[in-house]
């Protein structure tokens, strides 16, 4: 017979448990600045400076100065930089999108609740993440030792103003 830490931990593994802010990319590595940086040449330190992208940062603005330094840069540099530059314009395209501000704001209520549920339910075996087919999702699932503690649970992330209806998926151990 399966326990209830392994039907746990198999539920939790169905759901993205990681914060997908941390995978969006703003600013050039560390090695590519650096490499930009030592061929000292003000228009490619004009282009470094334009990141991390912050604020209503244009994307036409990074790829002309990125085509205003072509000439500049050694064909294996400029190519590096031209697909960093590409993964961090798409990064902030999809941030900016209508899907990609509610898969944040999802995601910071997900901090919330996993720092809540942790404080006010340590003993109960509680996971909280999204859907892998479909992101834009609230799920939280798990085993709670008592019915009533499930009450408390969904009433106190229901009070934290989820941006979207929170699937429900937990059960008592019972």
């Amino acid at each position: 017979m399966i326990n209830i830490t392994e039907k746990y931990n198999q539920e939790k593994e169905s759901t993205i448990q990681y914060d997908v802010s941390k995978l969006l990319q703003t600013d050039l590595s560390d090695y590519l600045k650096e490499s930009l940086m030592n061929l000292g040449n003000p228009e490619v330190d004009k282009f470094v400076a334009l990141f991390p992208i912050q604020g209503k940062v244009r994307i036409s603005v990074i790829r002309d100065s990125l085509n205003g330094i072509k000439e500049i840069l050694p064909e294996n540099l400029f190519e590096e930089t031209k697909s960093e530059v590409t993964e961090i314009c798409d990064d902030y395209k999809w941030r900016n999108s209508k899907k990609g501000k509610l898969v944040l704001q999802i995601e910071d209520r997900i901090k919330e609740a996993r720092l809540c549920v942790a404080t006010d339910f340590p003993s109960e075996h509680i996971y909280i993440g999204r859907n892998f087919i479909e992101p834009v999702s609230l799920i939280v699932g798990g085993y709670v030792k008592e019915l009533r503690t499930k009450a408390m649970i969904e009433s106190c992330l229901n009070n934290m103003n989820p941006p979207i209806a929170i699937d429900y998926r937990i059960s008592s151990c019972d």
